[in-house]
């Protein structure tokens, strides 16, 4: 997949092209569904599939204090739309300048840098100046601009419409399952491996300490079965966020990676939430909390034997 984080002219590299509009925080399965169909229909007219999409949230620029936590960040966006297929990814910074758009001076913007033969937009789609350009607009516009328009229906779980809004609420009250459900893959972050105060090394349960800006979601504090990915390796593991009330530090997500001692400072990783385990409590020793981690860590390697023995089925 071709990356560009800024707006460039495709009109000479690639014709046929079929350009896909959202934010797609998360890439949750509603997302999904608009991206295949847009990958299938430039399958159908041998052309390039383009995801046209903005670095930051929008509201950062034109609504500051109503911007929401962010699902995942710019590299986990770009993962999952590798992953769905998509050719190229025109990942922009959403500035003053953009906002000031009119929906007509964004149309003009892509049929003169992209070109699309097929517009793809979710139901709910909007853009230009305060929004004003809509689903039908893009219809009404189609012959002006020279372009087919493709608007899949909007994606259901349980009987709602899965949207960005509704994987944060999930996660901010602890549903965790209903989270990975509208996903359509584990909730995960990432992040550089920073160096803590040793504690669990010393403890004989070490952990690799990352922090997450509050810029992005994270789950409620508590204990976790994990999936890691870590220098192209798979790991299984126990993801602790939070405080740490039995120390009171920072608010910072701990993993415990099984079978696992290698110095990792400064390593990329990227924890997969699977399952939650306990919330976070405070403990009266450190020898109760010692206690409490070894059969976390035991819960959580029944966990990966039952998913083993299922797969095997």
């Amino acid at each position: 997949m071709l990356v560009y984080s800024h707006i460039v002219d495709l009109t000479s590299k690639f014709q046929n092209n079929v350009v896909v509009l959202g934010t797609f925080d998360g890439v949750h399965i509603g997302h999904q569904k608009i991206i295949r169909r847009a990958v299938e229909l430039a399958h159908k007219i041998h052309g390039k599939s383009i995801v046209f999409t903005f670095s930051n949230h929008p509201l950062e620029i034109v609504a500051p204090q109503r911007v929401p936590q962010r699902i995942s960040t710019n590299e986990r966006k770009g993962n999952e739309l590798s992953k769905l297929g998509i050719d190229i990814l025109m990942n922009i910074p959403f500035t003053h300048e953009f906002a000031n758009i009119t929906a007509d001076g964004f149309l003009r913007l892509l049929k003169n840098n992209l070109a699309p033969r097929y517009v793809v937009v979710g139901p709910n789609c909007t853009f230009g100046y305060k929004g004003e350009g809509t689903p039908q607009i893009l219809r009404d516009k189609a012959v002006q601009f020279g372009y087919n328009v493709e608007i899949p229906a909007a994606a259901y779980f349980g009987n709602k419409i899965v949207s960005s809004s509704r994987v944060r609420h999930a996660l901010r009250d602890g549903e965790l399952h209903l989270a990975n459900e509208l996903l359509g893959h584990p909730f995960t972050i990432e992040g550089k491996i920073e160096h803590g105060e040793n504690r669990g090394h010393l403890l004989g349960v070490p952990t690799a300490n990352i922090y997450i800006s509050d810029k992005y979601i994270l789950p409620p504090d508590g204990v976790y079965v994990a999936a890691i990915e870590l220098k192209g390796d798979k790991y299984h593991g126990i993801a602790n966020v939070g405080t740490n009330p039995t120390f009171n530090v920072k608010r910072r997500v701990e993993v415990n990676i099984f079978d696992f001692n290698q110095d990792i400072y400064g390593s990329w990783i990227k924890i997969s939430f699977l399952e939650k385990l306990r919330s976070e409590k405070k403990f009266s020793s450190v020898e109760e909390l010692l206690a409490k981690i070894n059969n976390d860590i035991t819960e959580a390697k029944d966990y990966f034997k039952r998913k083993s023995s299922i797969s095997k089925i």
